[in-house]
């Protein structure tokens, strides 16, 4: 199967599902804690009941709040662990039926798990009958049985860790329901939206190499003025002859002819005339 052909998982760590594998991990982790208190004595029981499922609860855990978008692949390392654990389990089981089938169930969920987070297997509705089965069956089948039986009860650390168990199966079964695939990038279809045209930019019209200048012209000299010449003087208006004088006949034409007005240094007295009239003459 080609790389193309693989299909990608990731989980949304905000999810119900999610969330809900993050809360049932954390009680998982205080129920083994107390189950396998004092087991360190023993060093194999220490690292296989105690150690072992601590480390595949916190991995898990990483998983889902670091790498649910991207890389959840990863998740195949703790579920593993897990199978191991699973595996250890089983073989102190009373029964070899019950023994064998416990291993085999381990064998088919590493297989089934590792091929759908690596996107081999196209479908992640084979993880929750995967982890719900054998859930349902532990809850029912072995664990009521157990417990209404009076004549061997459950001790407190056997149900501490049995509890422990059933917890780790309730958040493996909410990571395969909250699942979803993530279309690669190359992958996903055109968008609907045509897009537009990339606009050319115009480009700037060649510029007309600029013509040559004319070399400079000497500037044209001024005409030489000519020398203002003087005003013409209007001609002296002719004088007159001089008056001749009159001959001495002439002067004695004009004496002779000419009126002369002659004042009376005496006044007159018109009060003397009548006088005279009176008289008669004067």
């Amino acid at each position: 199967m080609t790389d193309s052909a693989r299909v990608k998982y990731s989980l949304d760590k905000t999810g119900f599902f999610a969330e809900s594998a993050l809360l049932l991990l954390i009680q998982a982790i205080l129920f083994r804690i107390i189950g396998c208190w004092g087991v360190w004595h023993d060093r194999v029981n220490f690292i296989m009941l105690l150690l072992l499922p601590l480390v595949c609860c916190v991995l898990m855990g990483l998983c889902i709040l670091l790498l649910g978008r991207k890389g959840f692949f990863l998740s195949v390392i703790p579920v593993l662990l897990g199978v191991v654990f699973f595996v250890y389990t089983a073989l102190g089981l009373t029964s070899w039926t019950e023994t064998v089938l416990c291993i085999l169930l381990c064998l088919t969920v590493a297989v089934v798990y590792t091929a759908t987070v690596f996107g081999w297997i196209h479908t992640k509705w084979l993880l929750p009958p995967l982890f719900g089965l054998p859930l349902l069956y532990r809850l029912i089948v072995l664990d009521i049985p157990r417990l209404s039986d009076t004549v061997n009860p459950v001790s407190f650390t056997e149900g501490m860790q049995e509890v422990s168990v059933l917890l780790i199966l309730a958040a493996l079964f909410c990571v395969g329901m909250g699942l979803k695939k993530r279309t690669p990038a190359a992958q996903q279809a055109p968008q609907s939206v045509p897009q537009q045209a990339p606009q050319q930019v115009p480009q700037p019209a060649p510029q007309p190499a600029p013509a040559p200048q004319p070399a400079p012209q000497p500037a044209p000299q001024p005409a030489p003025q000519p020398a203002p010449q003087p005003a013409p003087q209007p001609a002296p208006a002719p004088q007159p002859a001089p008056i001749e004088e009159s001959t001495s006949a002439d002067s004695f034409w004009n004496e002779s002819y000419s009126p002369s007005l002659t004042l009376d240094p005496e006044p007159w007295d018109p009060a003397g005339d009548q006088n005279a009239d009176g008289d008669g003459h004067a």
